[in-house]
């Protein structure tokens, strides 16, 4: 059945797998190898989900990890978990002992199926006689289908071995294209989107599925429609259009919140309930358009168009009416400057300002480079104010919210584009939860850069704590120099609070393509996140 699965992931365009195997994974290993599939061994499970989800999200099919039983898949519910509420396609491959007989063995089992079947679309176990190839092509389609997610298949070590029985109907696994609306609904949604005088586009991580950025321009120029995206979404637009309005999903109180309560027709493209922090409120017709459909949990809607997008965005875009002057990008404009016109504090000497850091980070990186953010108030300051130029290169855990992901979401990131440059900003915890996967680098040869923000606390937390007039207890903590660490593997490493040379840092180390982790010591006191 092994080398069943190993055809099946070739047939499917699968090249590489993430993982950390044990002993009842030989058989599979070997069947990789003899296949001319990679494999990225990772120190820690959840990291092989993390990377296969980025470069999921990079390369338009599904990632595929493979785990040991037990403590293999223990470890790997993290990350699992991001690929469940984050909308990740991935097929999880684990092993298992075989059936005993009378039931008289117990060491390291566990129910796979009953820990998985919560966090993903189906869960298998191999059985003797099964066509494992046609059942790998069956999952994969799944992972994609609707709204994507994980998907897990377990096999024990003596299946693996043995032969699986062919199935001449079995298809190879494509990609299932996108159902097309019945676009006879389309006339209540056309005049209420012409009816509109401040009309408002609500961008998704669905939005990337089906590629569809020009009509989703043509909509938001022809409507005089502000775009907010979610933060799987940046880059939707170019941040430097006159129509992107922000961000939302990060906190209860996200500036751009401010322009979803001043529109009169809302249109919700690739969305999910998923990307928001506080519950659905707004009061406004919503016109629902994605590739799934609208339901967990389901949102009140005037129209609904689950499948394919395109068509229903030029559609709309033939009727825009007539738009309040006070609306569109002069709104967008106005917005803007009130936020420029915000105040932070000064960060004390030897440390830089987060906002001004984050500031020196994008001019040192180029547009097409993505961006990793791992979890804490770094996370909500970048997918607020990080200035996306370009499409998918906004990685993060969103739905889940994993701390640890960032430097292996980067390193997934890099080997999607052909071990390209990438770069991880990442808080002090986060990363020292994954110190060990900073080895992928040096072995594979990646120019990921690695960048570490150090004010020794779990500072969202400790926020928390100070504006409830609580102490900051528990929360704080000593780091190591995260610079020696990395020298340690055989990474270039910067330690410093100076802007200039943290800056100049990472713009020769993407340039020339080469590994770098920066210890950047902040002031956590000017992040001044929304409440």
């Amino acid at each position: 059945m092994a080398e069943a699965i190993a055809q099946a992931l070739r047939e499917a365009g699968i090249r590489r797998v993430y993982g950390l195997p044990g002993g009842e994974n030989v058989e599979v290993l070997e069947a990789l190898r003899r296949s001319g599939m990679d494999f990225v061994l990772v120190h820690n499970e959840s990291s092989a989900l993390y990377m296969a989800a980025a470069a999921a999200r990079l390369e338009g099919r599904p990632g595929v990890c493979l785990t040991t039983l037990g403590p293999g898949l223990a470890n790997a519910m993290a990350g699992l978990g991001h690929a469940w509420l984050d909308r990740a396609p991935l097929l999880l491959l684990t092993a298992q002992v075989p059936a005993a007989p009378g039931g008289r063995h117990t060491h390291q089992l566990l129910d796979q199926q009953a820990l998985t079947r919560p966090l993903t679309k189906v869960t298998r176990a191999l059985q003797p006689g099964d066509d494992a190839r046609a059942i790998v092509h069956d999952l994969l389609r799944l992972a994609v289908s609707g709204r994507p997610g994980p998907v897990h298949l377990q096999l024990s070590r003596d299946l693996a071995a043995s032969p699986a029985t062919p199935v001449t109907s079995a298809t190879a696994f494509r990609t299932p294209a996108p159902v097309s609306p019945d676009l006879a609904d389309l006339e209540r949604a056309q005049a209420l989107w012409r009816a509109a005088r401040r009309r408002l586009l609500l961008v998704g991580l669905g939005l990337d599925l089906q590629g569809c950025h020009a009509e989703l321009l043509a909509l938001a120029e022809a409507s005089q429609a502000p775009v907010i995206v979610t933060p799987k979404a940046k880059g939707a637009i170019r941040n430097d259009h006159p129509l992107a309005a922000g961000t939302i999903g990060l906190t209860r109180a996200d500036p751009v919140y401010e322009l979803l309560d001043e529109t009169d027709c809302l249109l919700a493209v690739g969305f999910d309930v998923v990307e928001l922090v506080r519950p659905w409120e707004a009061d406004a017709p919503l016109i629902w358009l994605a590739p799934w459909e609208n339901a967990d949990p389901q949102l009140p809607a005037a129209a609904e168009f689950p499948g394919e997008m395109a068509p229903v965005l030029r559609q709309l875009t033939s009727v825009a009416g007539m738009t309040d002057a006070a609306w569109g990008a002069t709104r967008v404009r106005q917005f803007r400057e009130s936020l420029a016109q915000r105040h932070f504090p000064a960060p004390e000497s030897g440390r830089m300002a987060p906002r001004d850091f984050l500031a020196a980070l994008r001019r040192a990186t180029p547009a097409d480079t993505p961006l990793a953010v791992d979890v804490g108030s770094h996370k909500i300051l970048a997918s607020l104010e990080w200035p996306d130029l370009q499409a998918q290169r906004f990685l993060l855990s969103n739905g889940l919210s994993c701390m640890g992901y960032g430097l292996a979401a980067a390193i997934g990131a890099s080997l999607a584009l052909e071990r390209g440059p990438a770069l991880c900003l990442s808080g002090d915890a986060g990363i020292a939860m994954v110190l060990g996967e900073l080895e992928l680098v040096t072995r594979l040869d990646l120019p990921v850069v690695t960048v570490v923000l150090n004010d020794g606390a779990l500072d969202l937390i400790r926020l928390a704590q100070l504006r409830a007039g609580a102490a900051a207890w528990g929360t704080e903590f000593g780091n190591p120099d995260f610079a020696q660490i990395a020298r340690a593997f055989g990474i270039p490493a910067l330690r410093s609070g100076n802007l200039a040379a943290c800056e100049t840092a990472v713009r020769d180390a993407l340039h020339t393509r080469q590994p770098l982790l920066v210890d950047a010591l902040i002031d956590p006191s000017g992040y001044c996140l929304p409440g």
